[in-house]
């Protein structure tokens, strides 16, 4: 088997792997709406952050987060097609590899040590393509060639012949290509908070006591955020943080004990949920322990901030920290 045969595998993985990324971006119904977990503007705001590429997101991404997310969405679609297809794989694996550097410079460059970042990897897998290209690989060109050779005339309209097919071949993949975003874009439906939000009410008297006549006094600045039976054990919900307004997530364990914990995950800035026993980022797969808030997987460099809940009188409160 020739390099050129042995690397066809690699070229559909990432041809594959660039398709389903945007259709996952499109498919979404949090990517463009502002406030969701998953919020394209949020996402970049957090690869900014202290990262040698960030300057490129502030300046051209970040004014236009929402066309830049669907732009970003429709090339990894587009790359996908056409690297799949094997039709002008050099110029699309050159857009994946710096496409993927930026996303190393940003979105993996606090990902520690740098191999379990993929985007680092991903570079070094397109470079090949962009250097030979499909040649000697399975896809469009040969099937062209086939044709041309069938094709009856001259020798010299194969010229003419082989641009004509690959013109019809690259308006194909251009409309996969919108095909593709088109059905992610119909098929994500409206968006829906995943996490029921704990309201903030007023602030009681910092001296209230509980309603069952023991336990402390309420903390001063204490802000009441809902019925306690509102939260069952194993059940989280989002409330505001009462000194700074960000997002905070409150989890009842399986005991029945309160845990509130900074909901914005340390990587990219996403909103955090509660699954299976676990703080999971939506986004790039960041996890959390659901206790401490110290980080157990994914690119997260540091742990979410322990934030401060009191129960008292039937009533859960947050308490400014």
């Amino acid at each position: 088997m020739g390099a050129a045969t042995a690397l066809f595998p690699l070229r559909l993985f990432l041809g594959g792997t660039f398709i389903y990324a945007g259709i996952q971006k499109l498919s979404d119904p949090g990517f463009l709406h502002p406030g969701a977990p998953t919020y394209i503007g949020t996402q970049l705001h957090g690869f900014s952050q202290g990262t040698p590429g960030g300057f490129l997101l502030t300046t051209f991404a970040l004014p236009h987060a929402q066309l830049a997310g669907v732009g970003v969405a429709v090339v990894e679609i587009a790359v996908g097609v056409l690297v799949v297809a094997g039709l002008l794989t050099r110029g699309a694996a050159a857009v994946g590899l710096v496409l993927n550097l930026v996303l190393f410079l940003t979105a993996s460059w606090q990902t520690s040590p740098y191999f379990l970042g993929p985007d680092i990897v991903f570079v070094f897998a397109w470079l090949p393509f962009m250097l030979a290209g499909a040649d000697g690989q399975p896809g469009f060109p040969r099937v062209l060639d086939a044709r041309v050779a069938r094709a009856p005339g001259p020798p010299d309209r194969s010229v003419v012949t082989r641009r004509r097919l690959l013109e019809q071949a690259l308006v194909a993949a251009g409309a996969a290509t919108v095909g593709f975003a088109g059905f992610a874009a119909l098929a994500k439906g409206s968006y829906h908070r995943p996490l029921r939000r704990l309201g903030a009410g007023s602030q009681p008297p910092a001296s209230a006591p509980s309603a069952v006549g023991k336990g402390p006094d309420l903390p001063a600045g204490a802000v009441r955020l809902g019925p306690a039976s509102r939260l069952s054990p194993g059940q989280a919900a989002i409330y505001q943080d009462p000194a700074d307004g960000s997002d905070d997530l409150l989890i009842r364990g399986a005991s029945g004990k309160l845990t509130a914990l900074s909901a914005v995950c340390t990587h990219a800035g996403c909103t955090v949920r509660y699954e299976g026993g676990q703080v999971v980022c939506p986004c790039h797969g960041a996890t959390y322990d659901a206790t401490t808030g110290e980080v157990t997987g994914g690119p997260a460099p540091t742990a979410l901030a322990a934030k401060r809940v009191v129960e008292s009188g039937g009533q859960i409160y947050a308490v400014p920290s």
